[in-house]
C-alpha cells in the first residue's frame, strides 16, 4: 500500500487517474444508490404482489374445490329430501355422490333417532372413498353416537350449512378411517320443514395441505393453514397440527408481531406482516377463505422475496469494479501516453539543469498544450544556449583584457618603483651638493672679514658648482616626472639599489669639479 501511495505522488499520469478514479467511483456510488433504491422497492412490490397474486390464486383453487362440494352437497340434499320415503336409498345417495366427486373423502346421510321406526335407533348412510374403491356402511352404534358429533349437532342447532373443524375419526363402527376431515354438513328437512338429519360431506385435510402447500411463490416459502380459534391446521411442523395455535408461542415470550398477525387472521382480514423468526425476517401474507372462517398464510424469507435484487446488486457491483478498473487501467495507460513528452522534456530539464546546455529537445509534433510547451522549451533551450555561448565569449575577451591589464598594472607598478627609486637616489645626491653649499654658506658668513679676495672667489666658486649640481638634478627629476625614467638611469637605478650606493652611480654622469 505505501508503494502504491509513494508512486502515486511521483507519477502524474497516476494521481490524474487516481482523481478521475475517485470522481467516477463517487459519481457511480451515487447513481447505484439511488438504482438500487428504487430497484429494492421495485423488486419488494413485485414480490409482493407475485405473494398476493399466488396466495389470491391458491384460494380461489381451494374455493372452487370447495364450491363444488357445496354444490354437489346441495344437489344431493335435494335428491335425499325428496326419497325421504325410501331410507334404503340414501346408501346409493352416499356412494353416488362420492363417485361423481373423486375429491370428496366421504358422505354421511344420517337421521335423528327412531326417524325410521324398522331401521331402529341409528340410521346413517356412511360411504367412504377407500382409494380403489368405495366402501359404504351403516353408520352409528352405541359405541359411536353419531348425532353427537360436532358435524351433527352444530348445523342442526344452527338451522344452516357449517363447515365443520377439522377432526378425526378413529373409529366409526365399521369403516376405519384415520384420516383428518373436514365436513360440509347441512340440515335435512321433511316436507314439513322440520329437521330430520344432517347431510355431511367430507373432505380430507389432506388435500388441503396438499394444495395449499403447493403454494410457493418463492423456493424457501412456506403455507400455513389457521383455523378460528388461531389452531394450526396446515403447518409446515406437524407437531403443531391441533395441538398448538398461532398465540402459543406467545404465552412464553410475548411477541407483538406474532399476536398482531394471530389476530389478523382469526379477524378475516387481509393484508400481510413482517416479523423476525430466528434471527431472520419473513414476509407474512394471508387472507381468510369466503366460506370457511380458516385463514391461510404464506410465509416468504426477506432473501427470498430480494433474491433477484442481490443478485442484481452482486452483478452490477461486480461489473462496476471491474468496469472501475479497466477504466483506471485506460486513464493511467492514455495519460501516460498523452503525458510521455512531459516526462521527457523533464528529463531534458534536468540535463540543462546539470549544466548540459546543448542536448537536443525532441519535436513530439504535436499541436495541442504539450507540443507547444515543448516546442516553448525547445526555443528556450536554444535561446538559452546562445545566450551562454555569448557570455562565455565574452568572458574569454573580459579574461584576455583583464590579463593585458594586470600586466599593464605590473608594468605601472613597477615603473613607480623605478622613478621611486630614482627619485629617491637623486634626492640622496641631492643631499652632499646642499650640505656644501650650506657649509661655504657658514664659512662666508663667519670668516668673510678674514677672507681676501682670492679665498672668498674660491668658496663662491665652489658654492656655484654645487648649485649647478643641485640644479642639473632637479631638471632630471622634473624630466623623469614627466617623460618617464630613462633605460639607462632605470638600469643603473636598479644596479644602484642593488649595491646600496644610488647616488655615487648616478652622479658619475656629472662628478663633481
Amino acid at each position: 500500500m505505501e508503494k502504491f501511495i509513494t508512486y502515486i505522488r511521483k507519477s502524474l499520469a497516476a494521481k490524474l487517474s487516481f482523481w478521475v478514479m475517485v470522481f467516477v467511483v463517487m459519481l457511480f456510488m451515487a447513481a447505484l444508490g439511488i438504482m438500487f433504491y428504487y430497484s429494492r422497492l421495485a423488486v419488494k412490490e413485485e414480490a409482493m404482489q407475485k405473494a398476493a397474486q399466488t396466495l389470491e390464486g391458491t384460494l380461489l383453487r381451494v374455493e372452487n374445490t370447495l364450491h363444488d362440494v357445496e354444490v354437489a352437497a346441495n344437489n344431493m340434499k335435494w335428491l335425499v329430501e325428496q326419497h325421504m320415503d325410501t331410507p334404503d336409498s340414501m346408501f346409493t345417495f352416499s356412494r353416488t355422490i362420492l363417485e361423481n366427486n373423486p375429491q370428496l373423502n366421504g358422505c354421511s346421510i344420517a337421521f335423528e333417532p327412531y326417524y325410521f321406526a324398522e331401521k331402529g335407533q341409528f340410521f346413517s348412510a356412511y360411504s367412504y372413498n377407500n382409494g380403489d374403491s368405495i366402501e359404504t356402511e351403516q353408520e352409528g352404534n352405541e359405541l359411536y353416537e353419531y348425532y353427537y358429533m360436532d358435524w351433527y349437532l352444530i348445523p342442526k342447532l344452527l338451522n344452516r350449512p357449517y363447515w365443520v373443524e377439522p377432526f378425526r375419526e378413529d373409529y366409526t363402527g365399521g369403516i376405519l378411517m384415520d384420516d383428518i376431515i373436514t365436513s360440509f354438513c347441512q340440515p335435512i328437512r321433511n316436507k314439513w320443514g322440520e329437521n330430520v338429519g344432517v347431510l355431511s360431506v367430507d373432505i380430507a385435510l389432506n388435500w388441503f395441505s396438499k394444495t395449499i402447500s403447493e403454494t410457493k411463490p418463492f423456493p424457501h416459502s412456506n403455507s400455513m393453514l389457521v383455523g378460528k380459534g388461531g389452531t394450526y391446521l396446515i403447518h409446515p411442523d406437524s407437531t403443531k397440527l391441533f395441538y398448538q395455535t398461532i398465540f402459543t408461542p406467545t404465552l412464553e415470550e410475548p411477541d407483538s408481531a406474532l399476536t398482531a398477525l394471530g389476530k389478523a387472521m382469526t379477524s378475516g382480514e387481509t393484508g400481510y406482516k413482517v416479523f423476525k423468526h430466528d434471527g431472520k425476517t419473513e414476509y407474512v401474507f394471508y387472507r381468510p377463505f369466503s366460506h370457511i372462517d380458516w385463514s391461510v398464510a404464506i410465509v416468504c424469507p426477506e432473501e427470498d422475496i430480494f433474491e433477484p435484487y442481490n443478485r442484481l446488486q452482486q452483478s452490477l457491483m461486480f461489473i462496476t469494479i471491474t468496469g472501475l478498473v479497466l477504466l483506471f487501467v485506460f486513464c493511467i495507460t492514455i495519460i501516460r501516453m498523452n503525458l510521455r513528452p512531459l516526462k521527457e522534456l523533464a528529463l531534458s530539464t534536468q540535463h540543462i539543469a546539470d549544466g548540459n546546455f546543448n542536448d537536443h529537445i525532441p519535436d513530439s509534433h504535436r499541436r495541442d498544450e504539450v507540443g507547444h510547451l515543448q516546442h516553448s522549451f525547445s526555443m528556450m533551450q536554444k535561446s538559452l544556449s546562445d545566450y551562454i555561448a555569448e557570455i562565455r565569449h565574452s568572458t574569454d575577451i573580459l579574461q584576455e583584457r583583464n590579463s593585458e591589464l594586470l600586466r599593464a598594472n605590473k608594468m605601472v607598478r613597477e615603473d613607480d618603483r623605478t622613478k621611486s627609486a630614482v627619485i629617491g637616489n637623486m634626492t640622496d645626491q641631492m643631499m652632499q651638493p646642499v650640505s656644501i653649499i650650506a657649509a661655504e654658506n657658514d664659512i662666508i658668513r663667519e670668516n668673510y672679514q678674514d677672507y681676501s679676495e682670492k679665498d672668498m672667489a674660491e668658496h663662491v666658486d665652489r658654492m656655484l658648482r654645487e648649485t649647478e649640481v643641485v640644479t642639473d638634478l632637479l631638471n632630471k627629476i622634473l624630466d623623469a616626472s614627466q617623460n618617464g625614467v630613462p633605460v639607462a638611469w632605470t638600469d643603473k637605478a636598479k644596479k644602484a639599489k642593488e649595491n646600496g650606493n644610488g647616488a655615487a652611480s648616478l652622479n658619475e654622469e656629472n662628478p663633481r669639479k
